[in-house]
């Protein structure tokens, strides 16, 4: 019953054209920690035009292509443009005061393990806005976002190499999923959670 109750979830929520605005996700100031103010966009990853895709898949590269290169993975430009372009992908588009792209969230609503969850598959910010609580403020609307749609948890992927994302999650609540492939596995990634309280 359990099981089937947050299928419905997962289907209800993605067939939304705005969940964070529909369910009232938003915080009540969106800001840099330093005051300035930010705009925020929502997209289904469909509805993202070309230059669109375009800053989304170079910021990635920018942030993350030479880690990819060293991981067990490797990098696969073809491979990530089609999971950064899937039809179940969602953005949170984050802009300056000035109105110049600096951020965003690849997010999806997912069973995983038979669990309702929303899924943060890409957390990117420009390299002039690191550190000024902009990563966070994402997660925090990731957050609410599980609440109010009745997913259980917020859920990543990390690599076990990047050590200023693991502190980044574990800051902002994170700990290491039950999914989380053991040391012997010879993984180079973790899997974290937060569990949402309803």
């Amino acid at each position: 019953m359990k099981l089937e109750a947050g299928k419905k979830n997962v289907k209800k929520a993605s067939k939304m054209p705005n969940p964070i605005e529909q369910l009232k996700c938003l915080p009540a100031k969106i800001e840099t920690r330093d005051g300035e103010p930010l705009s925020l966009e929502f997209y289904w990853a469909t509805h993202l035009n070309d230059a669109q895709h375009l800053w989304i898949f170079e910021l990635f590269c920018q942030n993350m292509k030479e880690m990819y290169t060293r991981s067990n993975w490797g990098f696969e430009e073809n491979s990530k443009k089609h999971e950064l372009q899937a039809t179940t992908a969602r953005y949170i588009i984050v802009k300056n005061s000035k109105k110049k792209h600096i951020g965003y969230t690849h997010y999806r609503f997912d069973m995983d393990n038979d669990v309702p969850v929303v899924y943060c598959y890409e957390l990117q910010v420009d390299k002039s806005y690191q550190n000024k609580g902009i990563g966070s403020l994402l997660l925090q609307i990731l957050e609410n976002l599980a609440k109010n749609s009745g997913m259980e948890k917020v859920m990543a992927t990390v690599f076990a190499f990047n050590a200023p994302s693991l502190g980044f999650f574990h800051r902002n609540g994170f700990s290491t999923d039950l999914t989380c492939p053991d040391p012997e596995d010879d993984c180079d990634y973790l899997i974290l959670s937060k569990p949402v309280t309803k």
